[in-house]
């Protein structure tokens, strides 16, 4: 790697590193007020919500990577453009150094956020979710008083008729009315906390399950034992994807112990694989864009940073869109600023002017 190669990758990286840590930083800093009512609440400490706050933020880190890559890379290019740098580099034909540089940032970028995808954002939401069902077992132990019934949370009340001395509940109640659609109430004769692979549980002994839709069709299952997640007594109900919890190295080993790949787990491969191509297609095509000199001296009229943010959210909903038809759908955004890049790299080295035929008058 020559020294302009390297100079060229240190300006790209700056740029787009501070960005992205400013953004990183705010982005935890809304988990934290979003999540504030684990101190209010649920009487934990601000390490606790600084430490949930943290496991959060990797998925919305995960958005806005290629965002931040993007718009450092055109502000380096501009700034190399104000300071003529890059018309230098144009008039001695060291345009090799400007395409070294960019493949090794974007080559760079796209491993980076292949990694938080695959492993970084699965590994904080498993932790996540284990420290939520923790804090969670932990408020239910110190406010479930025996005799009194108790509002756990938004919804959902709680009431137990004591505790034996192993620490056993007896007469155990809970009335679910969270979900708009339907409510549940739990009934049993005892129940213990007991913790597993997936967090901590309310194992509920000889009891009845009571179901009623909003459509006034009551249903009743009678259980020998029933096993209640304590973090969903705490959170919203909502259908969560246990998928989101695994790395893709774990996700494809399962796959090929049971012979399966089911159409779940193929989309959730592909949706994380995507986020590599959509990195080296938003470089490249920005790049196309600001990678050459230009004499212009009036202002832009659009800002580069509001052309790229432009782009980007163009490319999600195009891919989103795109991925509900099929698991290939989720690389039509990337693909298509490939595409877009090629064909305008093409246009701007083509040769400009046009040779015409002089004829020697007689």
């Amino acid at each position: 790697m020559s020294r302009l190669t390297q100079y060229l990758v240190i300006q790209f990286t700056r740029d787009s590193l501070a960005l992205y840590l400013v953004a990183a930083f705010l982005v935890w800093l809304t988990q934290m007020l979003r999540l504030f009512d684990i101190v209010t609440a649920k009487g934990q400490d601000l390490f606790t919500l600084a430490g949930q706050a943290f496991l959060t933020t990797p998925p919305l880190a995960r958005e806005i990577i290629y965002i931040c890559m993007g718009i450092g890379l055109a502000r380096a290019f501009r700034s190399l453009q104000q300071s003529r740098e890059l018309h230098t580099i144009h008039i001695s034909r060291r345009m090799r150094a400007i395409w070294s540089a960019l493949f090794v940032f974007s080559l760079g970028g796209a491993l980076l956020a292949l990694f938080i995808s695959n492993w970084a954002e699965p590994a904080s939401r498993k932790a996540a979710a284990r420290w939520s069902a923790e804090i969670a077992a932990d408020l239910l132990g110190r406010t479930l008083t025996p005799g009194r019934f108790t509002e756990f949370s938004e919804g959902l009340v709680l009431h137990i008729g004591g505790r034996r001395p192993d620490g056993t509940i007896i007469e155990f109640f809970a009335d679910d009315t969270r979900a708009d659609d339907v409510r549940r109430t739990y009934m049993a004769d005892s129940a213990i906390i007991i913790s597993g692979e997936d967090g901590f549980q309310i194992s509920l002994r000889d009891g009845r399950l009571q179901v009623q839709p909003d459509d006034d069709r009551y249903s009743e299952v009678a259980f020998a034992r029933y096993d209640l997640a304590i973090a969903s007594l705490t959170e919203p109900v909502e259908l969560k994807n246990p998928l989101k919890q695994r790395d893709s190295a774990a996700i494809v080993l399962r796959a090929m112990e049971t012979q399966k790949f089911p159409p779940n787990v193929r989309r959730e491969l592909h949706k994380r694989m995507a986020e590599g191509l959509r990195v080296i297609g938003i470089s490249l095509l920005v790049a196309a864009l600001t990678a050459f000199p230009h004499a212009r001296r009036k202002r832009e009229i659009l800002p580069l940073e509001l052309l790229v943010l432009a782009m980007a959210f163009a490319e999600r909903a195009t891919s989103n869109f795109a991925g509900l038809s099929g698991n290939w759908g989720y690389y039509t955004g990337p693909v298509a600023m490939l595409v877009a890049a090629v064909i305008l790299l093409m246009w701007r080295m083509m040769p400009k002017g046009s040779s015409h035929e002089i004829k020697a008058a007689p």
